[in-house]
């Protein structure tokens, strides 16, 4: 009996001592093999100028009838993690990029919408497993891009129309950051990017994913936080707060001072001066410089707003049921058109030398 005591306590201590020496510490972060060359932030008194969305023909519209020369610092694009997303679409935006050296990416990945199943279900599909072999697809094509690239994972994670319960995206976001940084990507800077509105914790309509706040906590975006070691950026959308002060905009302050307090940068990560009023317009264009106004102050008052993406597309166009107008500079007010240029000047775009002011490569 001696003997298989003692050998039961020997077998106990190789199997805990084997577990414990294995088991990955909670939100331990995994890098590179090689640290990361930089988060492309560019210097204090200079803003990233981003076009776009998704769809090449605006972007090339803009470049031959509004500015050519230089071109902008980048241009943002659309994929997700299934249904071959990744295999189609990144081949086709290199296609579109090689055509503009001394550019970036910038790259959201689409990760579920409540209209499509419980909250979080994408979320969980990706802490599974279930999409690992296009995360590792997704890291060769980045690779391979030559290119600085801004992803945003999970992008309006505080989104009504996303219902993510904080716990599953931060799972999420976590796994798909340690998945691409394990495969030595280092030339991507990870963005975390709130819709720019009140945040919608949904405890009153999915009590079953949303457990009950401690006593005295709110609801802020800081509850959807993955971490320090896990994010680059902090970003926010600005669509119809920009036709109002943004400086008394409680919300987009708030990004501000919380950036600021963690030392990030803040990308304006969706923009466009949309319509906010009535039903579908076909004629509606962008009618007065007053959105501008606010939104370049806004980039120009706080060092730490350090990158600018404008949504230039006709929305009504491209979706019949839409509300939100021609965004495009190009068919906007001449006035419009004046300002923008007057001012647009003064962001970054994709000079000879944009890669050396972001710390790239």
């Amino acid at each position: 009996m001696k003997v298989l005591r003692f050998g039961s306590l020997f077998l106990l201590f190789i199997f805990l001592f084997g577990f414990i020496g294995c088991k990955k510490k909670v939100n331990e972060p995994i890098f590179p093999d090689e640290e990361q060359v930089s988060n492309f932030m560019p210097p204090d008194g200079e803003c990233l100028f981003i076009i776009g969305q998704a769809n090449e023909a605006y972007m090339e519209a803009y470049i031959e009838e509004v500015r050519s020369d230089p071109v902008p610092a980048g241009f943002a694009f659309y994929t997700s993690l299934s249904n071959g997303a990744i295999q189609g679409d990144l081949p086709r935006y290199k296609t579109f990029m090689d055509q503009y050296p001394n550019t970036i990416l910038q790259l959201a990945i689409w990760t579920g919408e409540r209209q499509w199943g419980d909250p979080g279900y994408y979320l969980d599909q990706i802490t599974s497993g279930q999409f690992d072999v296009n995360i590792l697809a997704l890291a060769s094509a980045c690779k391979s891009f030559g290119k600085p690239i801004f992803i945003r994972f999970g992008y309006e994670f505080d989104g009504w129309h996303n219902a993510y319960p904080p716990d599953k995206y931060i799972a999420a976001y976590q796994y798909f950051v340690d998945k691409m940084r394990a495969q030595n990507v280092k030339n991507v800077a990870y963005v975390w990017h709130s819709w720019g509105v009140g945040a919608y914790y949904g405890r009153d309509d999915f009590p079953d994913y949303y457990p009950p706040l401690l006593l005295g906590e709110e609801v802020s975006q800081e509850l959807w936080y993955p971490g320090n070691d896990y994010i680059d950026w902090v970003a926010l959308s600005v669509f119809g707060i920009g036709w109002g002060d943004l400086s008394q905009n409680d919300v987009v302050q708030y990004f501000i001072q919380f950036a600021e307090e963690h030392e990030k940068p803040v990308m304006l990560a969706e923009t466009a001066a949309i319509k906010t009023y009535g039903g579908p317009d076909p004629s509606w264009v962008i009618p007065n410089t007053q959105w501008f106004e606010h939104v370049f102050e806004l980039c120009s008052a706080h060092d730490a707003v350090k990158a600018f993406t404008y949504i230039n597309v006709d929305w009504e166009a491209d979706n019949p049921s839409s509300t939100w107008g021609d965004t495009q500079i190009q068919t906007a007010a001449p006035e419009v058109r004046a300002h923008w240029n007057l001012n647009i000047a003064t962001f970054l775009h994709g000079d000879s030398d944009l890669y050396d002011m972001i710390d790239y490569p």
